[in-house]
């Protein structure tokens, strides 16, 4: 990843779909996917993170959505995560 003289990143490209995820004159903006395995895990000692541009980062939260609302669909919980348009968020513009 190529920095800015700032530290920024000038580009960072989606590991899903191979774009850049630099909007205009704004800068990067993407999502990130992160784990770190801890001991007793399949892949303990393991680091993983990916870059997500808006669009994919937004598939993957809706495939997610589903596949957790498959689980739970015939049970009262399955409504409540269908209707849920804040799926995994935790905060909006700093307040949390």
């Amino acid at each position: 990843m190529k920095l800015t003289p700032s530290g920024q990143p000038e580009d960072v490209v989606c590991d899903m779909c191979g774009l850049s995820t630099r909007v205009g004159e704004v800068g990067v903006q993407f999502g990130t996917l992160h784990a770190a395995w801890g001991e007793g895990a399949g892949h303990s000692g393991e680091v993983y993170e990916l870059h997500l541009c808006e669009g994919c980062f937004f598939s993957l939260v809706s495939d997610i959505k589903r596949t957790r609302w498959a689980s739970v669909m015939l049970e009262d919980e399955g409504d409540a995560i269908q209707k849920n348009d804040a799926f995994g968020r935790v905060s909006t513009d700093g307040a949390e």
